[in-house]
């Protein structure tokens, strides 16, 4: 993210219209909700979700001009009437509280916040983006029109400056508006022209990264209205606003009440692409609207007004707002199984075929940055340290080295923990060595971490990639150092245990390292630990095995597998994806599935229960089958057990 390149090549914004549009949208909520009434104010006045008009109505849905607090849940306005019960959420400390209890809670913090004290607010941490949005409508001067955590430490990097530890979004804010206060050139420009062209050019190019496929309707049945009103539509209908659901939990509880025809799998499964793929896109992101499996109808651009559930419309209710462009319509030359779904991350590859195939003779487009790698590398600009944790099979390694060389080359240093690795394998310690007279001494020798450190004096960025980090005694392995790894104090001397001469840890010195859930889980980790890595889930990655081999739908298989697992186990007990992909492509014959049921899945599952034969019948059902069983039969079994329920998109 260069700003000095981005302000070298593109102008300032001109916004003379939206300056209008937002200076009428803030006169408008001032004038509904003056702030000399907001004591008195009623609980019916700022909710959403009572059927009134309210407050954080406004805030999210009608001033778009004065910046988006769109995506996620309706959790972000601290209390709301849920739409579908017309029962009350009540966020945080609070939420044993009664609706009106809680909200003169709120609404006491909330004027505090408005007339400038944000010391004493517990409960508005629960809400920051709506409260940040309410204090730059009130106090224009006083804060930005941007209230995205994320989005606001990114734009802080980019200004030079590392970002407020645990800062909330309101103090983040600040930080960000004092940069630009303080900047040559954008000091001069107005705020929401600032947040424009920050935007458009710093923010838009890492959304843009993230490209979905969304289907119109079975067979692209709804794709004329789709084109027509710049949106993609998809149904689950009877659910309602998906905003009012907090967790993929509430949702998939709500779409197996409303579709009982349906296996509980594949409601875990359509919430979870429901919100990642739909409700919480962000603007900038593409969308691929498709027609079966090897149709592309258009590509499309989410705008600032996202998603939104409309009512008014007798189907396929739940709507994102994009720009489509029709030049992109082709047939692909081979059909994509994890078309056949409603949705479905795009990979680069696919997403890199498209584009050229849409302009004939322009030259394939180097792959961009995969966002799970952006995030890694997000992680270690916060803390220079990053654990990837997560069940085995998921690719944690795979990713580590992946980061590790986007960031740092071929500056990468691997090692493994064990339970009989110590500090001096780490460090520094006294090993056994011989001498000429073949007898042994023991001498002062540096460990892996103490060359990495020699050998990052006189480089740029370098990365130590540590794989099962949770399997040593780390408190013994790391010593001293766990204090000297926080980003302030890289580059201050202390003394090691042992060594006379005094020691630091660069600035430019970061670790990567993985750790399996299975074998034991993050709480479990000392607090020191915890709070010096940035830790970042790496789940199971249903879409890359998308396909079927003969009867057997690869993806309905390991997903309601791993729902069974986490049923009577936990999620952390996952079957990786890893385990059903050769050479990077899913498993495509009988005899390979046969080995990885046999070889991988049974023998890690047995495992896991300890081989108690009453939980292996309730996860596996009548796929607890022996190696005797032929190839095509087990594939007829697995198909039976671990049938592929459609998405309930109707």
């Amino acid at each position: 993210m260069d700003l000095t390149k981005a302000l070298e090549t593109h102008p300032k914004p001109e916004m003379d219209a939206e300056l209008e549009l937002a200076a009428r949208e803030r006169k408008r909520v001032v004038a509904d909700y003056p702030l000399e009434d907001w004591a008195q104010l009623p609980l019916e006045r700022f909710a959403i979700g009572t059927g009134e008009p309210s407050f954080c109505e406004a805030m999210e849905d009608d001033t778009p001009h004065l910046g988006s607090i769109k995506g996620g849940s309706f959790a972000k306005h601290i209390i709301f009437q849920r739409e579908r019960t017309q029962k009350w959420y009540v966020a945080g400390a609070r939420k044993e509280q009664s609706p009106e209890r809680a909200w003169a809670a709120v609404n006491d913090e909330f004027v505090g916040a408005l007339l400038g004290d944000l010391n004493t607010v517990p409960s508005l941490r629960h809400g920051q983006s709506l409260v940040t949005k309410a204090l730059h409508t009130y106090r224009p001067r006083a804060f930005l029109p941007i209230y995205s955590a994320a989005d606001l430490r990114m734009l802080i990097l980019a200004l030079g400056e590392i970002p407020a530890p645990n800062g909330l979004v309101w103090e983040l804010n600040r930080q960000l508006k004092d940069l630009v206060d303080g900047h040559r050139e954008l000091s001069s420009w107005h705020y929401h022209e600032v947040v424009r062209f920050l935007h458009d050019h710093l923010l838009a190019p890492v959304a843009a990264k993230t490209v979905v496929k969304i289907a119109p309707g079975r067979g692209g049945r709804y794709w004329d209205e789709c084109l027509r009103d710049n949106v993609i539509r998809v149904g689950w209908d009877k659910v309602g606003d998906l905003r009012q659901y907090t967790t993929g939990e509430e949702l998939a509880a709500a779409l197996t009440e409303v579709y009982p025809e349906k296996s509980a799998r594949s409601h875990r499964a359509s919430a979870t692409r429901l919100f990642e793929y739909f409700r919480d896109l962000p603007a900038g992101a593409k969308v691929i609207a498709n027609q079966g499996k090897s149709k592309v109808l258009a590509v499309g651009t989410v705008t600032d007004r996202g998603y939104r559930y409309d009512p008014d419309i007798d189907h396929y209710r739940h709507t994102v707002s994009v720009g489509w462009d029709t030049s992109y319509e082709q047939n692909l030359d081979a059909p994509v199984g994890a078309w056949l779904r409603t949705f479905a991350p795009v990979r680069s590859a696919l997403w890199n075929t498209i584009l050229t195939k849409a302009v004939p003779g322009v030259a394939a487009q180097p792959a961009p940055i995969a966002k799970e790698v952006e995030d890694v590398i997000r992680g270690l600009e916060r803390k220079n340290q990053v654990v990837l944790f997560g069940p085995p099979g998921t690719g944690k390694t795979r990713l580590a080295f992946a980061a590790a060389q986007e960031f740092a080359a071929d500056r990468v240093t691997h090692t493994t923990f064990h339970p009989s690795y110590g500090y001096e394998d780490f460090i520094l310690g006294y090993r056994p060595t011989e001498t000429d007279g073949n007898g042994l001494s023991l001498t002062l020798t540096k460990g892996v971490f103490y060359r990495v450190c020699e050998q990052a004096k006189n480089q740029p960025n370098h990365v130590l990639v540590i794989d099962e980090i949770n399997r040593a005694d780390l408190l013994r392995v790391l010593g001293e150092l766990v204090t000297y790894l926080e980003k302030d104090k890289r580059g201050k001397e202390f003394q090691l245990s042992t060594g006379r001469e005094p020691f630091s840890v660069p600035p430019n010195v970061y670790i990567i390292a993985t750790m399996n859930t299975a074998d034991r889980s993050v709480s479990h980790l000392d607090a020191a630990i915890r709070r010096r890595f940035e830790f970042q889930p790496v789940r199971t990655d249903y879409e890359v095995i998308a396909g079927a081999v003969g009867p057997l739908d690869l993806v309905a298989f390991l997903e309601d597998l791993n729902g069974r697992i986490a049923e009577h186990l936990s999620p952390d007990h996952e079957i990786g994806h890893a385990f059903f992909l050769r050479e990077d492509k899913p498993l495509d014959n009988e005899r390979d599935v046969h080995s990885v049921y046999f070889h991988d899945v049974l023998p890690l599952l047995e495992d896991y229960t300890s081989n108690d034969q009453f939980l292996l019948d309730a996860i596996l059902g009548k796929a607890k089958v022996g190696p005797e069983t032929t190839p095509g039969d087990l594939l007829e079994v697995l198909a039976k057990e671990f049938s592929a329920d459609a998405d309930a998109n109707e």
